[in-house]
């Protein structure tokens, strides 16, 4: 891939914040983010690792019937479809990379969905991590290409903060690509403050997080629709980022937003970024918003549960693959047979999760994930189910 310069990773920006009031530009920006690494499409999903289901917001040269047929049958078998619980927010990885170049091309995944289509390895950033779910932006590249390389990776690193917030802002203005939205449900588990700002710098949306965060914080607020912070010198420099944002000058703006410390004496910890929604625009009306300002409390990370339970018992991501074919209901021969690796493999793993959860059947182990990752009933259990010691509890 020729090396993207500044100025085009600038544009491509630019283009990213067009689609928060111009949504049908999606898929043109998906394209341009897709054909700068060499990739044959792009899409910006919902991925729930315990349903096996992707829901997409939008895509770009994604046939329907592949989405189909990964919702019917192949999302179950991805495996790489639990990386939301190791992967950091806009950290793009290579999923073949990630699980394994010879047991992600391996994989019945890989031999049956992708090949077919052409398709190979994929980059993968997180820009969501809900309850039980993580947004994800995604492109594929051919399967003669094999796995994406370092500066591929790179220049949708450069991207992922941008599409991230583009994404969560055009879900609280309630502007979805025609025909495809993510779930209502994504704004209730939206965890950064959101403040949107009119050209007149009146407040226009506030949602629930960063109401929460206002009202607890003893030096940064609102004063009927504007913010005020009590320190003069950060008063001058948020107003400054606003101002710049307003303007709508890219090249003044870094890779993640206009940062700013907001510093509580005896509060939260408040961490600010200050984005354009539009650039440089003067023909949008005085109520139109026009600056989003995201806030976080410092060292606030919330976990989804599967997170949670893999960090818990320090499971391994090859050893979660295995877990989560158990819990759909399958036996050690299909699940090696599905990751393309081999029975003893497989049954090494097993013991190392029983030994890891202190459980020693497949029904106690399958039992502790499915009350660890969801209220779900029960799955079925498979036949011949292993034991610690290797026996059947059939």
């Amino acid at each position: 891939m020729p090396s993207a310069d500044q100025s085009e990773i600038l544009s491509i920006i630019g283009n990213i914040y067009d689609c928060v009031l111009r949504p049908e530009d999606w898929p043109d920006v998906l394209k341009k983010i897709a054909t700068g690494v060499g990739g044959l499409n792009a899409s910006i999903s919902i991925q729930d690792p315990l349903s096996k289901t992707g829901s997409f917001f939008v895509d770009w040269a994604v046939p329907p019937d592949a989405i189909r047929q990964y919702n019917e049958k192949y999302a179950s078998l991805n495996p790489a479809m639990t990386s939301g619980w190791y992967c950091e927010i806009d950290d793009p990885i290579s999923a073949a990379r990630y699980v394994g170049p010879p047991q992600y091309f391996g994989s019945r995944y890989a031999r049956e969905f992708l090949k077919p289509l052409g398709w190979g390895d994929a980059i993968g950033s997180h820009i969501a991590k809900l309850s039980n779910r993580y947004g994800i932006l995604c492109i594929f590249g051919p399967w003669s290409k094999g796995t994406f390389a370092d500066p591929e990776i790179n220049f949708v690193r450069s991207l992922s903060p941008h599409v991230r917030r583009a994404v969560e802002i055009t879900e609280l203005l309630g502007q979805h690509p025609s025909g495809n939205a993510i779930e209502a449900s994504v704004l209730d588990l939206l965890r950064p403050g959101v403040i949107l700002l009119d050209r007149l710098k009146r407040i226009t949306y506030c949602n629930a997080a960063a109401e929460r965060l206002i009202s607890i914080s003893s030096t940064f607020g609102r004063r009927g629709d504007h913010l005020f912070v009590k320190d003069a010198d950060v008063s001058a420099k948020l107003a400054a980022a606003v101002q710049t944002a307003l303007a709508g000058f890219a090249e003044a703006i870094s890779e993640n937003g206009i940062p700013l410390a907001l510093g509580e004496l005896d509060g939260p910890r408040l961490a600010a970024w200050i984005l354009p929604l539009r650039r440089g625009s003067s023909r949008t009306s005085h109520s139109e918003p026009r600056v989003a300002i995201f806030l976080q409390e410092i060292g606030d990370r919330a976990p989804l549960a599967g997170e949670h339970f893999v960090r818990q018992f320090a499971i391994t991501q090859s050893e979660c693959r295995v877990l989560m074919l158990l819990v759909q209901g399958h036996d050690v021969t299909e699940i090696a047979d599905w990751l393309g690796t081999s029975l003893p493999t497989v049954r090494t793993h097993l013991a190392r999760l029983f030994a890891k959860t202190n459980t020693r059947s497949q029904a106690q182990l399958v039992g502790l994930a499915m009350t660890a990752l969801s209220p779900a009933r029960l799955p079925r259990v498979a036949k011949n189910s292993i034991t610690e010691d290797g026996s059947s509890d059939a």
